[in-house]
């Protein structure tokens, strides 16, 4: 059934872990191939997108909600053209892979067998491609687990179009489909946190997307899961509950093409809308989606440009901001440089909220510098031979490979905010948890996806043109080796996420949490020391005669001139304007750039230098 080409558990996983681990399920930006050339890229590109172009028959069956979908499904593939005993070669070769190895069991309700009864039967009975497909993919999903996947290719990487019966669970990555980036919130609507200039819906960030035809999208979601359509490959989704219920609700856009009408409420105006889709249909949009929002002097990663690694410093702030999109390529060397770079800020921000995974151990040598002291972390299982689901034996690794290391003589005594969310997967997970045994550690998010476990990809699905990858060792604290870890939910500190009024601003209000959190914990930062915080100005009437008045409170200790520039959103200077005496706390504006060119409408930012104590200038607030 099964052949594996190692000679023990042990050996296997070492293999997963550091070899397999290291070119990952997220293959490295820079090209490098991954273990298995099928493997998925779970960071919302395919290899390759076969085109269907639906039948007479198949078009004729597509009405939106009120669609035959298993129809629909049949007729848009069309039948099989393997042999019904191959096909069961296939289905017995997963499922029995699955049922004796897989070690995620923990956590789900186990009805493996009567699901692999069923599925069985049907197969024999006879069924369309598309149907065949469908059955492996909500096989896998059934299993609730970020790298346990099993899929047909050729049905599955379909190009999305209208009245394609694929549903797209996940929304991390290219977003091309629908030109914006979709985030749940709590009464289960979506945010745009992020829009392609001029929408064909005339979306943008702050604006919610309720559903489809007057449903709620998650409705429309759990008819869709019931109705067991084929899941487009593109996206993963979540371990635990709350990450897996995130990554199918924020994909609601990216299913636009199965419904007629679109159901939006504006933001600036509050009015629902019912719109149709049909605009998005060809309408060539580019969007790169990860639910952060940008932070004032701080560049993000290009994943598809290969910068899995950036750092900076938040405007007003004595803060190192550093993002982490994968473990791969150059990531710990760009990581270890980030952290060294801001050793001396009042702070860290470490942003994990979307990162793919790929090799912890890159994350070691940074950590290295924060921590002072080795520090043991987790252990690994697998599942016993010939025992039962819940049944597990020791993998054999020493957990020792798996300490943080650490050294006295570097230790970060200062607060360390981490960011997290479902869109961290993997080894993504794996450095979230590390972070978490620092003792000046907060975390602010949500939970991650909880993939704990050392995946397989491509093993032996029996010779056929089934793709399949699955968790083969599970993961727990040496803490509670009895407590597995995929399928919980990862615990934050300060529960928070983007908000409509926060995103129609521009501001992401998680990274606002952790900014403001480390402030509170810091007595002497210069940002507050010398000049007074200062509310958000906005340039009235509107259209603005061109003249803005900036103002602050300067303290007692704030002396001499002050410097005041104008940035746009950025970070680039648009304009210096004459320094003043710090006591005035008043500089004018007139709307121009430095060659005297009214400046485009829009959010820009003051940036305010104040002397301190040895004559030297700090950066003391930016609005």
């Amino acid at each position: 059934m099964f052949s594996r080409a190692y000679d023990s558990p042990s050996a296997f996983l070492l293999r997963a872990l550091t070899i397999a681990a290291v070119l990952s399920i997220y293959p490295g930006p820079t090209g490098a191939t991954p273990a298995n050339p099928f493997a998925l890229q779970n960071d919302g590109r395919l290899e390759e997108e076969f085109v269907v172009r639906p039948s007479a028959e198949a078009r004729s069956l597509f009405h939106g909600r009120g669609t035959d979908w298993g129809a629909l499904v049949d007729a848009t593939w069309g039948p099989t053209t393997w042999p019904v005993a191959d096909q069961l070669l296939w289905f017995d070769t997963v499922w029995g892979t699955l049922d004796s190895d897989f070690p995620c069991f923990e956590g789900i309700p186990d009805v493996w067998d009567s699901l692999g009864t069923a599925y069985r039967a049907e197969i024999s009975a006879g069924v369309s491609k598309g149907r065949l497909a469908a059955i492996f993919n909500h096989l896998a999903l059934s299993l609730r687990e970020s790298h346990t996947r099993s899929y047909l290719p050729e049905v599955n990487s379909t190009a999305l179009a209208p009245g394609i019966p694929l549903m797209v669970i996940g929304g991390w990555g290219a977003n091309d489909h629908f030109g914006a980036g979709l985030t749940p919130q709590p009464d289960k609507s979506l945010l745009v946190y992020q829009a392609v200039p001029a929408h064909p819906l005339g979306l943008v960030p702050g604006d919610l997307v309720l559903g489809y035809e007057g449903v709620p999208w998650e409705q429309l979601a759990n008819e869709l899961l019931a109705a067991e359509l084929p899941i487009r490959s593109t996206f993963y989704w979540g371990s635990a509950p709350s990450s897996f219920e995130h990554a199918v609700l924020m994909a609601a856009g990216m299913n636009w093409h199965l419904f007629d009408t679109i159901d939006i409420v504006k933001h600036d105006t509050g009015d629902t809308l019912h719109l149709s889709t049909a605009p998005l249909e060809n309408a060539g949009m580019s969007l790169y989606c990860t639910e952060q929002l940008p932070v004032g002097g701080v560049n993000m990663p290009d994943y598809p440009g290969g910068t899995v690694v950036t750092r900076g410093r938040p405007f007003g702030y004595d803060v190192g901001y550093i993002y982490v999109i994968a473990w791969t390529g150059n990531a710990g060397v760009r990581f270890s440089n980030a952290v060294n770079a801001h050793y001396d800020r009042s702070g860290l921000i470490i942003d994990f909220r979307t990162n793919y995974g790929g090799n912890m151990f890159l994350s070691n040598a940074a950590l290295e510098v924060l921590f002072d002291q080795i520090v043991p972390t987790i252990g690994w299982d697998v599942r016993c031979p010939g025992g039962g689901h819940l049944d597990f034996c020791p993998e054999g690794t020493s957990s020792s490979f798996y300490d943080i290391p650490g050294d006295p003589a570097t230790f970060f005594d200062k607060p360390i905010a981490v960011l997290v969310g479902p869109g961290a997967v993997s080894s993504g997970d794996q450095v979230a948890l590390r972070m978490k045994f620092h003792p000046n550690v907060r975390v602010f998010g949500k939970s991650t996806a909880t993939a704990f476990n050392g995946p397989i990809f491509g093993y032996d699905t029996g010779g056929g043109p089934i793709v399949a990858n699955m968790a083969l060792a599970e993961a727990y604290l040496l803490s509670d080796p009895s407590d597995h870890l995929t399928h919980n939910e990862f615990a934050v500190d300060e529960s928070v996420w983007l908000t409509p009024d926060d995103v129609a601003q521009g501001i992401d209000t998680v990274a606002a949490a952790a900014l403001a959190w480390i402030q509170s914990q810091v007595t002497d930062a210069p940002t507050v020391a010398t000049v007074a915080d200062a509310p958000r100005i906005t340039s009235f009437p509107n259209p603005s005669p061109g003249i803005t008045w900036i103002r602050w409170s300067a303290t007692a200790t704030a002396t001499g001139l002050v410097d005041v520039a104008i940035l746009d959103v950025g970070g680039r200077v648009v304009r210096r304007l004459p320094s003043v005496p710090a006591e005035t706390g008043l500089a004018r504006w007139d709307g121009t750039d430095a060659s005297g060119t009214p400046v485009a409408a829009g959010v820009y930012f003051t940036r305010v230098r104040t002397p301190w104590g040895d004559g030297s200038r700090r950066l003391a607030v930016v609005r």
